[in-house]
């Protein structure tokens, strides 16, 4: 439930989205090593006061590295749907561990879903909302329910 936060009113997936619509001419669904790099996010969530504490990131100001960074993120929303989102983000590595509670879990009808993968193609985070519905990377944007052609995600 509460990673519906990250699906509908997160600014930085909104602007993730938007560039994502730039035309490129081979856009990335996914890629080797990506189900890996999904758990980057969770190194991100702990290493991340651990630098705080040790006061490594000091004041954050344009350094090269960082426009480096940034840039690398910004061609990386062009060409595959919220990476930001998938390797980095801290929050939403917290947040997706919500989904295993029940308030708020999608469920999908067995007897009635077709495993068409109509669901699956409309998926920002690449998963198979007709095998995991409740997967820790879902952002619960209701994409796949509203999709699916006999609604049997609900």
């Amino acid at each position: 439930m509460l990673r519906l936060l990250c699906g509908k009113i997160c600014p930085f997936g909104y602007l993730q989205d938007w560039m994502n619509k730039i035309p490129f001419p081979k856009k990335v669904r996914t890629f080797k090593g990506d189900k890996v790099l999904r758990y980057l996010k969770f190194a991100v969530l702990i290493a991340w006061p651990v630098a705080e504490e040790l006061s490594l990131f000091g004041e954050w100001q344009m350094s090269a590295p960082l426009v480096i960074g940034l840039t690398a993120l910004a061609l990386l929303c062009i060409l595959t749907s919220r990476p930001f989102c998938k390797y980095l983000c801290p929050v939403g590595a917290v947040l997706g561990l919500f989904n295993l509670l029940p308030p708020g879990r999608y469920k999908v009808n067995s007897d009635s879903c077709t495993k068409c993968g109509a669901c699956s193609r409309v998926c920002k985070m690449d998963i198979e909302p007709y095998k995991t519905p409740n997967s820790i990377e879902c952002v619960r944007c209701g994409k796949c329910k509203k999709k699916c052609p006999i609604s049997a995600i609900s």
